[in-house]
C-alpha cells in the first residue's frame, strides 16, 4: 500500500466529456503505458510515438492524457498530431475522384492525406527543430485551415503522439483484395480499382512516414460490429459541440462514411496486436479489459553494489575509471544501487560527484535513501528529508554504544568504535581524505569496530555479545555489528518498492567483496564476487553459485557486469533506439 499523491484530472474528465471512472483508468493503465513508453525513448534525439485505434475507440483522448502526463511530469516537452490533420483538400480529393476512382472524394483511407507533408513534419520534429508549423484540418469545412492559423512549436519537441485509425497498419497481399468485404466495396468498386489503390498507397508512401515510428499503442476493439456504435457516440459528441453541418453525418451517412474504412479496420485487429508494443484491449463498453507492454516480457536488470572493494579500488577509491560506465548503464535505463557500509554523507557525495542521482542503502542495509519523487509515490514508513525519503530498518547507534559498554565492557582496549576514532586516524586506515573521513564519521545507525586485539580475544568478545543477537559481518578493514537486518533484507525491501511502482520484472545483480556482502549476494539472482586481496575474511556463498571477477576494482567490476547477456541486450536495445 502507498501514501497516493492526489491527481485532480477533473478539468481534464470534463474537456473529453468522461465519467469518473476514467481516473481510475488513468491510473491502472494509462500512467503505466506513459512510464513505459519512457523506459523505450530513443537517448539523444525526440521520439514518435504511434497510437492506432479504430472509428471511437479512444485515440485522442488518450493521446491527450499522454501529452498531459509526460508535460506535467517530466522536463520532456511533448505533442499530439492526428493523422486527420494531413488530409487532402477537398479540391484535390475530388480531383482523385475524377482521375482515380469516385470513391477517393470521402476523406480517411490511404491515399487521402499529404504524406509528402506528413513526412516533412515529423523529419523536423525528429531532428529537434524548433517553430515547426503543424497543420490542422478542419473537418466541417471539409478543408485544410489556412497554413498562416497553423500552430508552429516554441521549442524542440522530445516525445510526439501520432494517432490515426491507420496510423501503423500494413498492406493487404494481393489475392486478399479480389473480394469484396462489404456492400460499399461490392457496389461502388465492383472492379477493385479503390482498393487496389488505396493498398498500394499503403505499401508505398505510408510506409515511409510508419518506418519513423518509435513506439506503437494499440486500443483493440473486440470486433468491427462495434464500430459503428462507437462512432455514432463519437459523432453525436462532435454535433453537440459544433452543431450539425460539413463535417457531421446522420446515421445513413454514418454507415457509408465507415465502410469506407471496414477493410483496414478488419485487417487491424486481426495482425497489428502482435506488433504493437502496447496492447489495450478493449470490451464492447470500450473499457480497458487488458493492456499488454513491451515491459512484460522483458526482464529488467537491477544492480546492487558494495563500493569500497567493488566498485572503488579498495585503496584509492577514484572514481574516474568507473564513471564513464556508470553513466552508460543509466543512460540504458539500468539503475545501479549503491548498497555499502559507509554512511549517507559520503554516500550522498559520492553521487553527486558521479551525477549518479539513485536510491542507495547505508550502513549495511541500516536504512534505505529514495531520492524525492523518484517513484510517483512515497512509500509507506518513509520520512521525508531535505532531497530524500528515508526507510530506516534499524536502530540509531546510540543503542549499540550501550550495549557494548554494558556487556562488553572489558574487552573495550581492544578495539575502538568508528566513532571513537579521529579524522585523522580514520584517514590513515582507510586511505581516505581528511575530508572524505570527516564524512564517513557522521554516523546514523552503526558504529563498526576497529579491531586491535589478538585472533582469540576477538573470539571470547564475540562470545560475550552473543547474547545480544547481533550478526558479526568481518569486512575489508572493520567488524560490523548488524541487528534484525543486513544488505540483503534493505535490498530486498527496495526491490518491492519497485516492483509495485513498475509493471515490468527485474532480475536482480549484487556484487561484493566480503562476508559483509554475503546476504545481498545471496539474495540476488546473479551473483558477483570482485576479487579484493586486501579482503581479510575471504567471501563465500553458502546457497548459490556466483561469479568471481579476474580484475579487482574497479576493472573487475566493468568485466563482469558488462560481460552479462541482461546487460549487453538492454545496452544493445538502447544503442537501437539511439540510432533509430
Amino acid at each position: 500500500m502507498q501514501e497516493a499523491n492526489i491527481v485532480d484530472i477533473t478539468p481534464f474528465l470534463a474537456k473529453h466529456q468522461l465519467p469518473l471512472k476514467y481516473q481510475y483508468l488513468s491510473e491502472q493503465y494509462f500512467v503505466p503505458l506513459a512510464e513505459d513508453i519512457l523506459r523505450f525513448k530513443p537517448t539523444g534525439r525526440p521520439m514518435l510515438v504511434a497510437i492506432n485505434g479504430c472509428q471511437g475507440s479512444g485515440k485522442s483522448t488518450l493521446a491527450d492524457f499522454l501529452v498531459t502526463w509526460f508535460n506535467c511530469n517530466t522536463t520532456l516537452n511533448s505533442i499530439a498530431i492526428s493523422i486527420d490533420d494531413f488530409y487532402h483538400s477537398r479540391e484535390h480529393r475530388l480531383q482523385l475522384a475524377q482521375d482515380v476512382h469516385p470513391l477517393f472524394a470521402t476523406r480517411g483511407v490511404p491515399g487521402t492525406h499529404d504524406t509528402a507533408l506528413m513526412k516533412h513534419t515529423f523529419s523536423e520534429l525528429l531532428q529537434g527543430k524548433s517553430s515547426v508549423s503543424l497543420p490542422k484540418f478542419d473537418k466541417r469545412t471539409d478543408d485544410p485551415i489556412e497554413k498562416s492559423l497553423w500552430p508552429v512549436t516554441e521549442q524542440a519537441v522530445d516525445i510526439i503522439i501520432f494517432e490515426g485509425w491507420c496510423v501503423g497498419s500494413e498492406a493487404q497481399q494481393p489475392y486478399q483484395l479480389h473480394q469484396p468485404v462489404n456492400q460499399l466495396e461490392e457496389h461502388e468498386d465492383s472492379e477493385g480499382i479503390w482498393r487496389r489503390c488505396v493498398n498500394s498507397c499503403l505499401a508505398n508512401e505510408y510506409q515511409d512516414v510508419f518506418a519513423m515510428i518509435d513506439y506503437t499503442v494499440m486500443l483493440k476493439a473486440p470486433s468491427f460490429a462495434d464500430v459503428y456504435g462507437w462512432r455514432l457516440e463519437q459523432e453525436q459528441k462532435l454535433l453537440n459541440k459544433k452543431g450539425a453541418g460539413k463535417g457531421t453525418f446522420d446515421e445513413t451517412q454514418l454507415v457509408r462514411f465507415i465502410s469506407h474504412f471496414e477493410r483496414i479496420t478488419r485487417e487491424n485487429l486481426s495482425q497489428l496486436p502482435e506488433h504493437a508494443d502496447a496492447l489495450l484491449v478493449l470490451d464492447k463498453s470500450r473499457d480497458i479489459a487488458s493492456m499488454k507492454l513491451r515491459a512484460d516480457d522483458t526482464s529488467m536488470p537491477l544492480i546492487f553494489t558494495d563500493l569500497d572493494g567493488t566498485l572503488l579500488d579498495h585503496n584509492d577509491y577514484h572514481c574516474d575509471e568507473i564513471k564513464p560506465f556508470l553513466t552508460e548503464l543509466t543512460t540504458a535505463g539500468i539503475t545501479v544501487i549503491f548498497n555499502t557500509s559507509k554512511t549517507f554523507a559520503e554516500v550522498n557525495a559520492l553521487q553527486k560527484s558521479l551525477g549518479h542521482n539513485q536510491p542507495f542503502i547505508i550502513e549495511n542495509g541500516s536504512a534505505v535513501y529514495i531520492p524525492k519523487f523518484y517513484f510517483d509515490l512515497k512509500p509507506i514508513g518513509c520520512e521525508e528529508l531535505d532531497e530524500h525519503w528515508r526507510y530506516a530498518l534499524s536502530p540509531s547507534c546510540k543503542q549499540l554504544q550501550q550495549e557494548l559498554h554494558t556487556h562488553a565492557h572489558e574487552f573495550s582496549d581492544y578495539y575502538r568504535l568508528f566513532s571513537q576514532l579521529s579524522a585523522q586516524e580514520v584517514s590513515q586506515i582507510t586511505g581516505l581524505s581528511i575530508e572524505q573521513s570527516e564524512l564517513a564519521r557522521i554516523r546514523e545507525y552503526s558504529d563498526p569496530l576497529f579491531w586491535q586485539g589478538t585472533e582469540q580475544q576477538l573470539l571470547d568478545f564475540l562470545e560475550a555479545i552473543k547474547p545480544l543477537e547481533y550478526e558479526v559481518l568481518i569486512g575489508g578493514r572493520f567488524i560490523h555489528l548488524n541487528r534484525n537486518t543486513n544488505k540483503g533484507i534493505a535490498q530486498n525491501w527496495l526491490l518491492n518498492q519497485f516492483k509495485q511502482h513498475y509493471r515490468y520484472s527485474f532480475t536482480t545483480i549484487a556484487l561484493g567483496d566480503s562476508q559483509n556482502d554475503m546476504a545481498m549476494l545471496d539474495e540476488a539472482d546473479i551473483a558477483i564476487l570482485i576479487n579484493n586481496p586486501a579482503s581479510k575474511a575471504k567471501a563465500k556463498l553458502a546457497h548459490k553459485p556466483w561469479l568471481l571477477s579476474e580484475h579487482p576494482a574497479p576493472q573487475g567490476w566493468i568485466d563482469e557486469v558488462s560481460d552479462l547477456s541482461v546487460i549487453k541486450a538492454q545496452l544493445a536495445s538502447k544503442q537501437e533506439q539511439s540510432h533509430g
